[in-house]
């Protein structure tokens, strides 16, 4: 019998193991091969979206010199499969930024992938020469995202040429982006320009003074607000405190809408989200213990100036805001808006405004002297008279809410519009509701309207109505008198107790109609 030698037995053995290790080292290969081949899942549906650490990547950097910084912008995907972004990229062709996309340099890069549950990095630097006056006030560019056919958008701002900053990004939850606290007193000086960005706000007792001469600019949706603080706007003739947009562009010169306070407030409804906004005053004043505004120009904004709420007695002497020898025009809404407030106005021109000229409502306190609300309005087809005087609101309820009307008296005053002669269309409404006390007069007033505003000895003294005021070209807004027809004339007795019109010329023995005095030698100049 044969008997295997047992270095044979042990060489078997071992031949038996190799052969098992080369076949899971093959199988492994075989696995990873095939891995290697499959096809990736990923996230294809076309409702899929990215999510940002943040919607806006803002540089609040005032560089005295020429400045650079760098932040970063984290975009993840919150799917349990890889997401294939086919382009990421800044916006502008000529842009201030620059960006770093997971380690590949900008400006541009296409199908990004990001894993399933996890993230990548976007650097973005920018370089600015303060002293380049071809840049805007505010530089802007977005990153676009294009994933699935969708595009999304992350804003870049930055400050631009040099000027005072005042702001920065707020929210609905965090409304003020810079406050003026309790009790401190700021003050705007015209050195070099000023820019609003977001609501600048203006605590109880606290002021903000803003210098003759100085220049205010006003990013979208930005404004200040004043909450039971003053505020004390001291222009002068020939060096007014001018507000309007920050857009320099000459197309934007006469465009309305480009600023003004308002707040964009998401929330859910049983069909989706949607947003809510909040829309007040570029410049909105709530219950002032006293705020003036002197030689003032606001221009191209949504509101005008916004007060709400007296801070000083209605049967005092003393009013909330006085507003002197100021001019607001073009304004999208309406430009001087009092909702129980109480309110001395002289000398003001409020001219061509998407919906009124002035609104008084809610009761309150107004005085005006020579003041002309005059509404040529083109852009469209305006809905709303010139000039309302209101003493109610209606609740949450649909009740409704009458309010007192104080003392109110409105003397040389023109309250008119390219509306006017319309069939069923009232450029002056009065509107007041009996169950609220309502004491008011109007001196010398020149309006338009289908009610009767025949001398009666109590709220009407010499009206003019439904006859055109002279003025020499309202639509281009040139609202001085362009004759000294008996029409324009006003009355004395009545005068406010400034010397001068609005342009500084005397009112002399002679008062008219509206802000301007009659200037013989070039009325239309």
């Amino acid at each position: 019998m044969f008997v295997e030698p047992a270095h044979s037995t042990i060489f078997a053995t071992i031949l038996m193991k190799i052969r098992s290790l080369f076949f899971a080292l093959l199988c492994v290969s075989l696995v990873l091969a095939l891995t290697r081949c499959r096809k990736e899942h990923y996230q294809e549906d076309a409702s899929a979206k990215l999510q940002f650490s943040s919607d806006t990547i803002f540089f609040d950097t005032v560089f005295s010199t020429v400045g650079s910084a760098t932040q970063y912008l984290r975009v993840k995907n919150n799917y349990n499969k890889s997401v294939r972004i086919s382009r990421i990229a800044l916006e502008s062709d000529n842009s201030q930024f620059r960006i770093n996309i997971d380690g590949l340099d900008g400006p541009l890069q296409e199908d990004i992938e990001i894993l399933p549950n996890d993230s990548i990095f976007i650097f973005v630097e920018v370089t600015i020469d303060p002293g380049n006056q071809d840049l805007p006030f505010i530089v802007e560019d977005r990153i676009r995202f294009e994933l699935n056919g969708n595009e999304q958008f992350v804003e870049l701002q930055a400050w631009g040429q040099d000027a005072y900053f005042h702001g920065g990004l707020n929210s609905c939850n965090d409304p003020f982006s810079y406050i003026i606290p309790t009790g401190q007193v700021e003050v705007w000086t015209n050195d070099k320009p000023h820019v609003i960005y977001g609501i600048v706000a203006v605590d109880s007792a606290a002021t903000l003074r803003i210098n003759p001469g100085t220049q205010v600019y006003c990013h979208g949706k930005s404004g200040i607000y004043v909450y039971k603080g003053s505020l004390v706007i001291d222009g002068d003739l020939g060096a007014e405190v001018k507000f309007q947009g920050d857009r320099l562009e000459s197309y934007y010169d006469n465009i309305p809408g480009q600023w003004g306070i308002q707040l964009d407030c998401p929330y859910e409804t049983g069909i989706g989200p949607q947003i809510a906004s909040i829309v007040r005053g570029g410049i909105w004043i709530f219950q002032s213990p006293g705020s003036s505004i002197e030689y003032a120009e606001l221009r191209n904004g949504n509101n005008g100036i916004q007060v709400d709420t007296t801070g000083v007695s209605y049967t005092g002497v003393n009013y909330s805001v006085e507003i002197r020898n100021t001019k607001i025009v073009n304004m999208a809404g309406v430009g001087l808006l009092g909702q129980g407030a109480s309110i001395l106005g002289q000398n003001l021109l409020i001219g061509n405004c998407g919906q009124q000229c002035a609104s008084f409502s809610i009761g309150g306190r107004y005085r005006m002297d020579n003041c002309t609300f005059a509404n040529y309005w083109s852009d469209n087809s305006r809905q709303y008279p010139t000039f309302v005087l209101n003493n109610y609101y209606e609740d949450i309820n649909q009740n409704i809410q009458a309010r007192q009307l104080y003392d109110s008296q409105f003397n040389n005053c023109i309250m008119f519009g390219n509306n006017a002669f319309l069939t069923d269309f009232n450029e002056f409404v009065i509107d007041l509701d009996d169950a609220a006390p309502s004491v008011y007069s109007f001196r010398y007033c020149l309006v338009d309207t289908d009610e009767s505003v025949e001398d009666d000895g109590l709220h009407f003294f010499s009206m003019s109505n439904n006859q055109s005021p002279s003025l020499c070209n309202p639509e281009e807004e040139n609202f001085r008198l362009s004759n000294d027809g008996l029409l324009m004339s006003g009355s004395a007795v009545s005068a406010n107790n400034l010397p001068e019109d609005i342009d500084g010329i005397s009112w002399g023995s002679q008062i008219w109609k509206g802000c301007y005095a009659f200037d013989s030698g070039t009325p239309c100049e």
